[in-house]
């Protein structure tokens, strides 16, 4: 089905639920985590409606000192880092309880075919996890 009949997960599966999965955070200093890639399913992905995309903390993030949404984009899912390019990046957050929001955005029309999340720590993170959404603003 179509990404526009749906909203699918950043950090999991594509999946009908907006949070029914999550991601731990990084308990790496300075760490990183990514979630699977998206595949928005369209050719030309600024031919179709516009998407946003909404990623808050599910389980309050301990021992970092702030979080933060980066969204990348690219062509063909490559597996190589440097083909993603970032297309939005939400604001290091220091609140760290669940439900902050980390990113609330629309994605830009020149983004590519697939996206991705990543959630980018300052510190060393003891617990926490993220999740979000994507979907298509009919």
């Amino acid at each position: 089905m179509p990404i526009r009949e749906e909203s699918y997960d950043l950090f999991g599966a594509a999946s009908a639920g907006v949070y029914s999965y999550e991601k731990a955070v990084s308990l790496s200093a300075n760490g990183s985590i990514d979630g699977n890639a998206l595949d928005l399913r369209a050719p030309e992905p600024g031919n179709v409606p516009e998407y946003r995309v909404h990623a808050e903390i599910t389980t309050a993030v301990t021992g970092a000192t702030s979080v933060q949404i980066v969204i990348k984009t690219c062509a063909t899912n490559s597996a190589t880092a440097g083909d993603w390019a970032t297309i939005l990046t939400g604001p290091a957050s220091t609140t760290l309880s669940k439900g902050t929001v980390l990113l609330d955005a629309r994605l830009p029309r020149n983004c590519k075919r697939w996206i991705k999340a990543s959630c980018v720590n300052v510190g060393t993170a003891t617990a926490g996890k993220v999740g979000g959404n994507c979907e298509a603003i009919v």
